[in-house]
């Protein structure tokens, strides 16, 4: 058993006590890599979803405090993003699964980067932490962080895993 997901069984059994290593869930019409903006690889295809802000849990907060909403952050980097004149502060969820049995595919390191005029400072690298929304099955891991965007404002989002690049073209909530 991979160590993170040894931990996240201990510390938050609601979320995904039963959770499996990868790949956790095949992708069907309701799967993590279904819904949202979809772009595929040679050997992956990903989901970006963004949306509202989340306020981020550790595994021991959500334990401790019964919280019922919102994302556990299972490991990687969350940012501090300032909200610059003009911009907003949304969640980027990007879901990746497996091309040929549409499985969640964890333990990843994509890098993620976000470009285009709706962008609040052109190019910029988002740190890719490891979430799971509270209270939802192993199958909703995914990856992503907080970004300053123009409401309405066109961006490109590049999604790299394991050396395979898809590109997003999306437009930031209002």
């Amino acid at each position: 058993m991979r160590p993170w997901l040894l931990v996240l069984a201990m510390l938050c059994p609601a979320v995904c006590a039963a959770a499996p290593a990868a790949p956790a869930q095949r992708s069907g019409s309701a799967g993590p890599c279904a819904s949202g903006t979809i772009a595929t690889t040679a050997a992956y295809r990903l989901a970006l979803v963004i949306g509202p802000r989340k306020e981020m849990y550790l595994p021991s907060e959500v334990k401790a405090r019964q919280i019922k909403s919102g994302e556990i952050m299972l490991g990687g980097e969350m940012t501090m993003v300032d909200k610059l004149p003009g911009t907003r502060i949304f969640s980027l969820d990007v879901h990746i699964c497996t091309k040929s049995s549409g499985a969640t595919v964890t333990g990843l390191k994509p890098r993620i980067v976000v470009s285009g005029a709706g962008a609040a400072m052109g190019s910029t690298n988002v740190p890719s932490a490891i979430m799971v929304g509270v209270g939802k099955p192993a199958s909703d891991y995914h990856y992503g962080n907080d970004v300053a965007l123009k409401p309405g404002g066109r961006i490109t989002v590049t999604v790299t895993v394991k050396g395979q690049s898809a590109a997003f073209r999306a437009t930031a909530p209002r």
